[in-house]
Formats: C-alpha cells, sequence, structure tokens
C-alpha cells in the first residue's frame, strides 16, 4: 500500500469552500531570486527554487500552511496529547481508518483545550497532523515533489539535500538537530519494520511505499552525526514507451530487447550510480510473456510487474540470536528448485554472481544489473572479487546493455551508451568475443546500429526461420512500439496489456496499433 501522499486526498474534504490562502507570501529576501515556484498539492505545499545571488548557489524551499507563535505553540500541545492517545490504539490499520482516530482524537483535544478555531485555521492543524501521524514529517513535502528523486541527510545541523530532476543536487532549509535527527532515523528504520541502534547502526531498509531506505545512527560510524539516504521509489515504473519517448533508447533496441526476452536470452544492463540500470530492467522486464514462471530476488524491492506468475524474493538480516540471515545467494538457490522460465536479480554484488551465471549456463534465462562504467569494468568486476566468475560462464551472458546519467542544458537525461553482444570465446587468445551493436553520440544526442546483430542468428533458430525473417520481425515490433509512442500508450498497466495481446495474437495486435497510428499521422499532417 502506497502511503507517501495517500492522505493528501483526505485533506480536500477539510478545505472551506472557494480560493482559499494557507500559505503567507513573504515575498523574496534582498539577496535572493524566485528562479521557479510550483505546487506540490495545492494549497497545502508548494516548492521554492531561489538563488542566492552572491553566490549563485541554488536553494530548495518548501512552503506550507504559515502559522504564528501562538497557533504553533498549541500545534506542539496538540502532537504531545495526540501521540500519548495514539500509542493505545491499533495502527497496523488501512489509512482511512487512522484518519478517523486522528480527527475524532484532534476534535477532542480541542474541545478539552475550550478554543474555537475558524476554518482556515482547522485547516492548517490538520495538514500538519496528517503530514506528521500519516506522513512522513518535516521531509513529507520533499517525498511528496515528482522532480525528486534522492534524499540525503548528512548529520547534525546539516541542511538536508536531494536530488532534483531540473537542478541537480541542491540544497534545502530542511535541517535536524541532533536530538530530533537521531529520533526521526529511528522513526524511519521502525516504519520499515527494522530495528537501528548504538549496537547495530548501519541499516538498509525499504520504506512503506517501497522508497530504499540506507540509514546510520549515532556518531560511531558516522562521526558528523546520524544519516540517511532515500531512493525514491517510482509507484507507476517507466514503460519502453516512456525509454523511447525520454530518447533512452530507440524502438529498434528495445525491439532487439523483447526478441531476446521472448526467446530466453540472457541480460545485464550495467552502469554507475544514478545512471537508471533498475529503471530500465523494469521496462524491459514488462516484454516477459505473459505465462512466464518468474522468480526475482533483491536486497530491497525494486522490481516491479505487471505479472501474475511471479515470486518476488527480498534478503532478510538476522536481527535477533533465533533468527537466521537469508542472504542473496539463499534465495538464489531457493528459487533454481523452483523451477523458473526467467530469474532476474535486482544487482549483482557477491557470491550469488556465480550461482547466476552457471543458472545462465544451464538453459536459465538471467536478468540483472551491475554496477560498472563500461564494457572493460563490466568484464574485470565479473571476473574479480567478490563476484569470480570464470570466463568460461561469462560467454553465456548474450547481451550487455552500457547506461550512462548525462547532463544537457542543465537537465539531466540517461541514455544507453553501448549495447554489446557476447559471441563466446577466442580459442586462440581466450579473450571474450564482443561485438558492439549499437553506440550512442554524446554530441548529437542520437544512437545507431554499428554492426549486425548477431544474436539474431541464434534467435532465428529458435523461431525455425531465416535471419532475414526474424529482422522483419524485429522491424515489426519496433513500429508497433513507435506507434505506442505516437498514440501515447505509455502507462504500465496499458501497456503490459497491449505486449501481452502481441504475444497471443501478434498480426491483429499489429493491424490495430499500426490502423489507429495511420489515423493520428493523418490528423497530425492535416493539423
Amino acid at each position: 500500500m502506497r502511503v507517501i501522499g495517500k492522505y493528501y486526498r483526505l485533506l480536500d474534504k477539510y478545505l472551506p469552500e472557494g480560493d482559499v490562502t494557507l500559505i503567507e507570501e513573504y515575498g523574496m529576501i534582498e539577496d535572493e531570486e524566485l528562479v521557479e515556484d510550483y505546487w506540490i498539492y495545492r494549497p497545502f505545499v508548494r516548492a521554492e527554487i531561489v538563488k542566492i545571488l552572491d553566490s549563485e548557489e541554488l536553494r530548495y524551499r518548501v512552503m506550507e500552511p504559515t502559522l504564528t507563535v501562538e497557533e504553533f505553540g498549541v500545534l506542539e500541545e496538540l502532537y504531545k496529547d495526540i501521540g500519548d492517545v495514539l500509542i493505545l490504539k491499533d495502527l497496523t490499520i488501512e489509512i482511512e481508518a487512522k484518519e478517523k482516530i486522528l480527527l475524532s482524537t484532534f476534535k477532542d483535544l480541542i474541545g478539552e483545550y475550550g478554543i474555537e478555531l475558524d476554518l482556515i485555521l482547522q485547516c492548517k492543524y490538520v495538514y500538519y497532523l496528517f503530514r506528521d501521524f500519516l506522513g512522513f514529517g518535516p521531509i513529507d513535502a520533499v517525498l511528496n515533489d515528482p522532480y525528486v528523486e534522492d534524499i540525503h541527510c548528512d548529520g547534525y545541523d546539516i541542511p538536508i539535500y536531494l536530488n532534483h530532476k531540473k537542478y541537480g543536487n541542491i540544497a534545502t532549509d530542511i535541517r535536524f538537530s541532533e536530538e530530533e535527527l537521531d529520533k526521526y532515523v529511528q522513526a524511519l528504520v521502525q516504519m520499515s519494520g527494522k530495528h537501528v541502534s548504538h549496537g547495530n547502526p548501519i541499516i538498509d531498509a525499504t520504506l512503506p511505499d517501497g522508497s530504499r531506505l540506507q540509514a546510520t545512527y549515532g556518531i560511531e560510524v558516522t562521526p558528523r552525526g546520524s544519516s540517511f539516504t532515500i531512493r525514491k521509489f517510482t509507484e507507476e515504473p517507466l514503460t519502453p514507451v516512456d525509454l523511447i519517448r525520454f530518447g533512452t533508447y530507440t524502438a529498434e533496441q528495445l525491439a532487439y530487447f523483447w526478441l531476446v526476452v521472448e526467446h530466453k536470452l540472457n541480460l545485464m544492463v550495467v552502469g554507475e550510480t544514478a545512471a537508471g540500470k533498475t529503471t530500465t530492467l523494469n521496462a524491459i522486464l514488462m516484454f516477459l510473456p505473459p505465462e512466464a514462471k518468474v522468480v526475482s530476488i533483491e536486497d530491497t524491492r525494486e522490481i516491479a510487474l505487471k505479472h501474475e506468475n511471479w515470486i518476488a524474493g527480498v534478503t532478510r538480516e538476522a536481527v535477533t540470536g533465533d533468527e537466521r540471515e537469508i542472504s542473496m545467494y539463499d534465495l538464489l538457490r531457493a528459487a533454481l528448485r523452483q523451477r523458473p522460465d526467467y530469474i532476474v536479480v535486482g544487482e549483482v554484488r557477491g557470491k550469488e554472481a556465480q550461482t547466476l551465471f552457471q543458472a545462465m549456463s544451464t538453459g536459465h534465462a538471467a536478468y540483472a544489473t551491475l554496477h560498472a562504467g563500461d564494457i572493460h569494468q563490466t568484464i574485470y568486476r565479473l571476473e574479480t572479487e567478490p563476484l569470480n566468475v570464470p570466463r568460461s560462464l561469462i560467454q553465456f551472458l548474450d547481451v550487455i546493455s552500457i547506461q550512462t546519467q548525462w547532463t544537457r542544458e542543465g537537465i539531466r537525461k540517461r541514455r544507453a551508451k553501448s549495447v554489446y553482444e557476447i559471441l563466446g570465446i577466442d580459442p586462440n587468445d581466450k579473450n571474450l568475443l564482443i561485438n558492439e551493436v549499437y553506440r550512442w553520440n554524446p554530441y548529437t544526442d542520437e544512437h545507431y546500429p554499428l554492426n549486425p546483430l548477431k544474436k539474431l542468428e541464434k534467435i532465428s533458430i529458435i523461431r525455425g526461420e531465416d535471419v532475414g525473417q526474424t529482422m522483419e520481425e524485429l522491424n515489426r515490433r519496433a513500429e508497433f512500439l513507435e506507434f505506442l509512442n505516437k498514440l501515447d500508450i505509455r502507462d504500465l498497466r496499458n501497456v503490459t496489456s497491449m505486449i501481452h495481446a502481441y504475444y497471443r495474437n501478434p498480426y491483429e495486435s499489429f493491424d490495430v496499433i499500426i490502423k489507429e497510428g495511420r489515423k493520428y499521422e493523418k490528423a497530425e499532417a492535416k493539423a
């Protein structure tokens, strides 16, 4: 269940009629200039990007309902008294039920205080109560900002930093004192169902909405104080059509991946941090045949499939002496006994790599991500500690896509730098035979084919046809994806259903999409 922002829609019913102003406008400070502002959720919370004129530094400012000193004092009393009441309640319930408990407690306390609230002030109080009891407190607005990808807290009394899609790394006006930050880190970890302490000060966890949390507690391992990093979870993962629209891949490249997935060739998405590896892997996995048995293995949940026949495995740390740690290696061994058609590993980083490549060599289709900057780093990482995959097994990896993060005119974008095929091992010098099939030109921002697709020969044998017919099918699927893009069919449910329809009746599905696409092209030409 998604928790972040879910309570926002509950707030609307507490708004008075008409145009309501909850945020007081102060105007810019003398040495600041407003770069951009936008509503995160009107009229409750807005983001402002300001420039500090002296230093040219950008700052992210959260604008929330405005309270006077006296009103804020009442809110603090409400927090304390509501907390005392809620500690006795069962809060493992749906958010709508929590809302009712919270509001009834709020109204009872206001009656006990003997104070009268106008509708505007009542609405402001409800916002803050919902934010802190149903949401994520001071950073809740940032977590709900669709432009924010990552959130970083580096220690006590240090501004929270975030990674903004338009402005990159930028400081906010949010910071925590020592006591506040220690309590906040504990609260975040508890939301994830785990425990952090001085004896167990480093935690990797998943927040209730699926966002990835890495936290440290105290000053033993992070001398500047407790810290946390949140990599936001995208509730609706990007689809292959989105990757075409954003220019990360071409329709032809994705059609090639579609054939690779359908015919159970092995594929790995490689890139440095924040290159969009998991996003691409999620999109490629939408090409899975609808009835295929899939098992995914991750440290924290990031794989999101619209697929029925899917077992999602997640590692577990041992918290007490009675518990047994469940590692990626343990999950992978168990997966091999579950007779999957496809094995997906969120990120290869340890001894599970050898088992994964052994699974490839025995006919299991395997998909994974790996941290590396180029094809040479990829091979080096696979062959050395701690992965230690023999070269004789690496040859079973069919396709490698190398991704990068690229900035143009201040806007960060993801691009597939190159796509490679591994063709085997040279019998003379024992080096891997690598065929670069696609390359991206950063000067023109264009992808272009480089060498013939050798893996099409393997696919054509599986399909029982010649390579020319397989190439025609690739072009047909590329055109199919292009028209999905033109018709703006790009949400997860619709794209997945169209791909499944193509599997079940390719020619009929293709004809329907092409016919609709031609109509669209004619309408565009007339316009």
